[in-house]
């Protein structure tokens, strides 16, 4: 039990830094903010202005960055081999709609 406490102090903590770090640069943005806009982003699906505050947090903020940099490879990553993955149509049809890119 001691060390499920201790994990989630120090997991608190991380958040806090975050927050506060975040905060003394003008980050209209909480982490949890832009994280939850971070699918939207990647899709596109954001309006200029949102896009904007996003990347602005993502200039500032190392923890969300490699978040970003994480998912954004993956994405790309699994794309290029759907063009060249021997898969049903189905699937691969399934796979592009997840994807939320046209064949």
């Amino acid at each position: 039990m001691k060390h499920v406490d201790k994990q989630h102090d120090m997991e608190e903590a991380g958040e806090a830094v975050k927050k506060a770090y975040c905060a003394n640069a003008g980050d209209i943005y909480s982490c949890e903010e832009a994280l939850r806009r971070l699918n939207d982003y990647l899709d596109h699906e954001l309006t200029g202005d949102e896009r904007v505050v996003v990347l602005q947090h993502l200039e500032i903020c190392k923890p969300c960055f490699k978040r970003f940099f994480f998912e954004q490879t993956l994405i790309i990553s699994l794309r290029q081999k759907l063009t060249t993955v021997c898969a049903p149509e189905t699937l691969r049809a399934k796979l592009h709609v997840l994807l939320r890119r046209p064949e």
